[in-house]
């Protein structure tokens, strides 16, 4: 099979894709950046930006003159519509533009989720930085704002009145929003008593697999702590959840693949928040294979293929948590050894992402993390003592480059 990855943004496993037995030619258009990723013996090629439809369709235009394409991967919102495009334009089978889109645009997204019935939270569409005040006067303060396509809580802000709004305007932060190239999504503000994400498997328009975990802390409230643990069978949210989830899989049009739903949690019940057509960020996917056996990166790829995915859920046996332990920009100079955090009660794992020495960039996303720490408790009601132990136990010092 010659398959074709659209390689941005997200770390999509490349040793994984290039050793796949169903692949005999994988061919890789990428932005600058990502071809270090890649050996000698793969195809890269490169384009400004895979959100330039015309770049992507001539570059794609050009590999066909040379061998055919029968599946293309594509793992992350940024380079969703453009596969779906691309698929749509040259015939070759998966999802279609018009799902394609539906899952990684988000105004789109809002509209199907809407005229499905589900509860979503206000939201208007800025064409440009300057028309957010009207649509939240529409909408009324505060507001979340947020590019129609994007992910990872990149370039996503909270404003709760005007005055805030013109603040930020004339910061720099405010020039990265300017610059970019899609309109903006304008979202009331949802107060909430937790936020969830639900994480599944859908084959032929059916969900097969589906994993309900609550967020330690919302997303945009995230500071020193940050994680999910997995709901347990019989949960009644996660009951909810699932057929919340279920209900977008239909609105949205999907056929196949694995999603990534998040939902509010407040006093009169879940509300959906968006859904993405590709694995979670951070380190949702090890706690769901933790938990379930389910390797949801390995479904994600056998589906993009066309392939049936190998899922053989196990018994769940207790509460799976896991949590992100801080970082920020600069150089690390001393943290607290994985060792250390292994050896603690209901550990199973620790997985180091920045190492003493590394220069952490300027701009994370809301998966950062210095270190992933797994753990497995009794009930419920075990997680916030079993993290609370893992974050006073863990240290980190980090100082400005150059310092």
């Amino acid at each position: 099979m010659n398959v074709l990855l659209l390689h941005v943004m997200k770390n999509v496993l490349p040793d994984r894709i290039r050793t796949a037995e169903a692949i005999d030619h994988l061919t890789v258009i990428t932005e600058p950046g990502h071809v270090q990723s890649y050996g000698p013996d793969v195809d890269v090629r490169l384009v400004d930006s895979v959100q330039n439809i015309d770049a992507m369709r001539r570059e794609l235009l050009a590999v066909l003159r040379e061998r055919p394409i029968d599946r293309i991967f594509s793992p992350f919102e940024l380079g969703q519509g453009a596969a779906g495009y691309l698929r749509s334009h040259f015939g070759i089978p998966g999802q279609s533009y018009d799902v394609a889109n539906n899952f990684s645009n988000k105004y789109a997204m809002k509209q199907r989720m809407a005229a499905g019935g589900l509860p979503v939270a206000g939201f208007r569409i800025a064409p440009a930085l300057h028309h957010v005040p009207e649509a939240a006067a529409e909408l009324g303060w505060p507001v979340v704002v947020k590019p129609m396509i994007g992910g990872g809580s990149i370039n996503v802000c909270f404003f709760d009145g005007p005055e805030q709004f013109e603040q930020f305007s004339r910061t720099p932060a405010a020039d990265r929003i300017r610059a970019l190239p899609v309109p903006l999504v304008v979202e009331q503000f949802v107060p909430m008593t937790g936020e969830c994400h639900l994480d599944g498997v859908v084959e032929d328009g059916k969900v097969v697999f589906a994993a309900s975990s609550r967020y330690l802390v919302p997303v945009l409230e995230r500071d020193t702590t940050f994680g999910s643990s997995i709901l347990p069978p019989g949960d009644p949210v996660r009951s909810r959840m699932e057929e919340m989830h279920e209900q977008s899989v239909r609105s949205l049009g999907l056929e196949s693949g694995v999603t990534h739903m998040e939902f509010f949690e407040t006093p009169d019940g879940l509300i959906a928040g968006e859904i993405a057509c590709r694995p979670a960020g951070g380190g949702i996917p090890e706690a769901v294979r933790l938990h379930t056996g389910v390797d949801l990166w390995q479904a994600s790829l056998e589906l993009a293929l066309g392939l049936s995915p190998r899922l053989d859920p196990t018994s769940e046996e207790g509460v799976l948590a896991h949590c992100y332990l801080p970082v920020s920009p600069g150089r690390i100079v001393t943290q607290t050894p994985a060792e250390e955090l292994e050896a603690l009660p209901s550990v199973l794992q620790v997985d180091v992402i920045r190492k003493k020495g590394e220069v952490v960039p300027d701009h994370l996303n809301s998966a950062a993390a210095s270190c992933l720490v797994y753990l497995r408790v009794d009930r419920p009601e075990d997680v916030d003592e079993a993290v609370r132990r893992v974050y006073r136990t863990y240290e980190i010092e980090v100082v400005a480059e150059g310092a």
